[in-house]
């Protein structure tokens, strides 16, 4: 049976019951409806999402990138990407029949390029620490080589590291490919104030302004937006969340071809993509987090975002009055705005320098039976998604998990 999408459905309509209901229509509620019924073929999954459609959360301002590697040792997370990347490049398998097309996969890989021997150094030494991980795709490149594989770089690049099996896909596609192969699932738009109910500390069902629907499970996977649907169950969900941007533009000039990698530039990190006619840009620079989100999400737009991120690409490779200071990136482009969502941390447990906030949220709450998180994705929700469906669902459905996954829990120091 073929997964059903119901836009702000009728009373009548509306499903009365389900072995799991996922409050949240982007990448993290739609893989874990898929990653149901990958491990229990025709379970009963609704997914409610207030949204006029699905994906239309965060994942608007993604980059839709996916990588698999980061500059500090995340077992978990290169686990998670082992995962996702077998997804990715075997999407047909996975996702149906027309799925790779769908997804457009562009494998042009990660390039961290580097303008002085300083910044040389750091990359070649990641590229040792990431190759002793069993990263052996992961390339140091000197500037012979940069200049070999991308000429038009220019010569004020002197080496870069390099990952090969990175690239970019359409989000969008991917998130209804998940909806299309999760079976008899119902997918519900348009269906805003969800609720969750309680009865005694266990899951009683989630009521919404269309209706209420009967489940003994809920997993709550609604982005930027799950503290506050927590709060209807009792619950503080410990996380934050912290304004991204990103600009489209309809131009790219010709020294930056379509089959370009992602590049990224040294600290502050400005990186740039080509897109289909033109190119996809951002800035890795710090904003205050917040508990709450503001919407809508175009409020927390900066003006002086996208100049200043041409100009500090412009700077970077020495290029005054052509490349990225061209002023037709600047006519026509397209401002976005979405939020990071990350683990929140008091200063206490931040005293020294960690990562520990980039891992997600996949677990069970401890206190209310049947209550399920797949939360605080940060920057990995789109390129993690198709691992973290898997594991959700095998939480839900009381399967064991690998141990080195049970870095997503709730404490990730159990």
């Amino acid at each position: 049976m073929t997964a059903e999408l119901i836009h702000n459905p009728s009373l009548e309509k509306m499903p009365k019951s389900a072995d799991v209901v996922i409050i949240g229509g982007g990448p993290a509620g739609t893989a874990a409806a898929w990653g149901l019924e990958q491990q229990q073929p025709g379970i009963k999954t609704v997914l409610v999402e207030q949204e006029e459609d699905l994906g239309r959360g965060a994942s608007m301002a993604s980059l839709e990138n996916f990588r698999t590697c980061w500059p500090w040792p995340h077992e978990s997370l290169i686990e998670m990407m082992d995962l996702s990347f077998k997804v990715f490049t075997h999407p047909d398998d996975y996702l149906g029949i027309g799925a790779s097309q769908a997804l457009n996969i562009k494998q042009h890989g990660y390039l961290y390029v580097a303008f002085n021997e300083q910044q040389a150094k750091g990359l070649q030494k990641d590229v040792v620490n990431l190759n002793q991980q069993g990263l052996n795709h992961i390339e140091y490149l000197n500037q012979t080589e940069v200049a070999y594989r991308y000429p038009f770089l220019g010569d004020c690049v002197v080496a870069a590291k390099f990952d090969s099996h990175a690239g970019w896909l359409n989000s969008n596609n991917l998130i209804r490919r998940y909806a299309k192969a999760s079976g008899k699932a119902k997918f519900l738009t348009g269906v805003t104030d969800s609720q969750i109910l309680v009865r005694g500390e266990k899951i009683v069902g989630v009521k919404t302004v269309n209706g209420v629907i009967n489940t003994e499970k809920v997993i709550i996977a609604a982005g930027a937006g799950s503290r506050q649907v927590g709060r209807t169950a009792g619950i503080e969900i410990p996380i934050i969340v912290t304004p991204k941007e990103s600009f489209i533009t309809s131009f790219r000039h010709e020294f930056l071809p379509e089959n370009a990698p992602f590049i990224i530039g040294p600290n502050p990190y400005p990186y740039v993509r080509p897109e289909s006619f033109g190119a996809i840009f951002g800035w890795s620079y710090k904003r205050n987090s917040m508990i709450d989100p503001v919407w809508p999400v175009e409020k927390m737009k900066d003006s002086r975002f996208p100049p200043v991120v041409l100009d500090l690409l412009a700077r970077q490779f020495k290029q005054k009055n052509d490349g990225f200071s061209d002023l037709r990136y600047r006519k026509g482009l397209k401002h976005q705005a979405g939020y990071f969502v990350t683990r929140e941390y008091s200063s206490s447990e931040n005293n020294s320098l960690n990562h520990e906030s980039e891992y997600a949220i996949i677990d069970a709450w401890p206190e209310i039976q049947g209550l399920f998180l797949s939360v605080a994705h940060g920057g990995y929700g789109i390129m993690t998604s198709p691992a973290s469906g898997m594991i959700i669902a095998s939480i839900v459905l009381g399967q064991k998990i690998k141990s080195i996954f049970t870095k997503f829990n709730l404490s990730i120091h159990n």
